[in-house]
Order: structure tokens, then sequence, then C-alpha cells
């Protein structure tokens, strides 16, 4: 009689030597050297951005009416050393939370700034008009911050250079002679080289750069005193995150302190 045969009757039976899946252990040996490499980048960044920050230990707050209800002596116990409250656009615009920002920021222990927003479409005496009508003498004790920017069509479309840095140039004078108190122009570095430093050559200036990695490389000259490095930074105030435009001051601490 023939033998038969014999099949297993599972896969399993018959035991095979398994085959080492090198493709499988190479995928997993990247993904544990690009978890690394993240943790460690990360790391790095952490440490460049407390470095830049002990660089510029002055830091300060920008707040409007979209802000909201701010607790200004949180900010203060937060690390924060001023505060810039929006008061006026144009000839039309009053931040609608300017005078109650202003009383309640009293006794906060905080420098206190005030800015406006420069229009091109209206006059620099009728800017400036409107201004002194708005806020009357509560312009703390920084100086005056005029921010100028390409809002609306003017991304697109930008105003003539010439003719916005000469009302630009009016508009500061005003101010500084009717308050006896210099001005600082808020803006980027682009506008600042086309319209502000040719028609202002002596303006002090609060330059915008993307974050703190743009600061720590940037080189400050003198006419610049204040850089925003962020227009979202998180600040831990009353246990809870909330986000502000937030600068740093280039200055020199006696300076600061000279600023009564």
């Amino acid at each position: 009689m023939a033998r038969e045969d014999i099949k297993p009757i599972y896969s399993n039976t018959y035991k095979r030597k398994r085959k080492f899946n090198w493709k499988k252990w190479l995928f997993v040996l990247l993904v544990l050297v690009a978890i690394s490499s993240g943790i460690a980048g990360w790391h790095l960044w952490r440490v460049h951005q407390t470095q830049t920050l002990q660089q510029y230990p002055i830091r300060g707050i920008s707040v409007s009416q979209q802000d909201g209800f701010v607790d200004f002596e949180g900010v203060k116990k937060a690390g924060m050393s001023f505060a810039y409250l929006r008061s006026t656009s144009g000839t039309t615009y009053f931040d609608d939370n300017f005078t109650a920002n202003y009383d309640r920021i009293q006794g906060a222990e905080l420098k206190i700034g005030v800015y406006m927003m420069f229009s091109f479409s209206k006059s620099a005496k009728a800017q400036v008009k409107y201004f002194e009508e708005k806020v009357g003498h509560k312009v703390g004790n920084l100086p005056i911050a005029v921010q100028v920017a390409y809002y609306g069509d003017y991304a697109n479309n930008p105003p003539n250079k010439a003719k916005q840095g000469k009302q630009l140039r009016e508009l500061t004078r005003e101010l500084a002679n009717y308050y006896a108190t210099p001005c600082v122009i808020w803006t980027t570095p682009t506008i600042a080289k086309q319209m502000i430093t040719p028609y202002l050559s002596d303006s002090r200036q609060w330059l915008v750069v993307k974050d703190l990695t743009a600061l720590r490389k940037r080189k400050i000259d003198s006419q610049t005193e204040f850089v925003q490095y962020s227009d979202g930074a998180d600040l831990k105030v009353d246990g809870q995150k909330t986000s502000f435009t937030t600068s740093v001051f280039t200055g020199k601490k006696q300076t600061w302190r000279e600023i009564e």
C-alpha cells in the first residue's frame, strides 16, 4: 500500500524560520530619529527665545477694544513693564475701551503709552485735532505712538510715499508741540525705509518683526526704541493664557528709568 503524503491541518503545523524584516525596523529607526531631532530642535528654539527675552527684559503689550477687559495688575505680574492703549484712527474712530482702560491702568505700576492709527486719507491737522479732542491730556508717560500700516486696499495699492511722508512729518510735529512730548512711529521696516526715514530722518521708531528669531537677528540702530515681535503672544494672567500684541523696549535701562 502506497504511503500517502501527510498534509498539515493548520498553516503553523510546521514552524518556519522567520525572516528579519529590515524595512520595518528601518522605518521605526527613522521615526525615532525624527522625534529625537524634533525634541532637540524645539529645545534649542526655546533656549534661543529665552536668551532673546533676557537680552530685552523690558517688555509690554498693546491694547485695543478687541482685547476686551484687561487686568492690568495681572499683566504687570506676568512680567510686563508697559502698556500702550489704542485711542483714535483718522478723524472718525475712537476706541470704545480707551477711557476705561486709561482709568483702570492707573496704579498698576505699568508705564503708560497711547497710540493712534495714521490715516492716509485725512489731513495731518484734522487727525491731530481729533486726537486732542478725544484723548485730551490722557497721554501717559511714554512717547505718543503713531501706527502706520497699509490697511484695506492700500496693501495692494500703496499711497504716494512722498505725500504721506510729509503728512507724517507734519502730524508728529503738531503732536510733539502740543503735548511737549516726543512721538514714536510704529511701522514695518519696509514702510519705515520707504516713507518714514526719507522725510523724518531723526524720527524715533517702533519696528515690527515676524518673531523673536527675527528680533534676535536684527541689528538695532539708535533710532529704534521699540520692536514688536508678536501680534499674539500668550501671557499667563490670573492663571489663564491671554494673547496680546507684544513688544520690547530696545533702549538702555537708564533711559527707561528716566521716563517718569
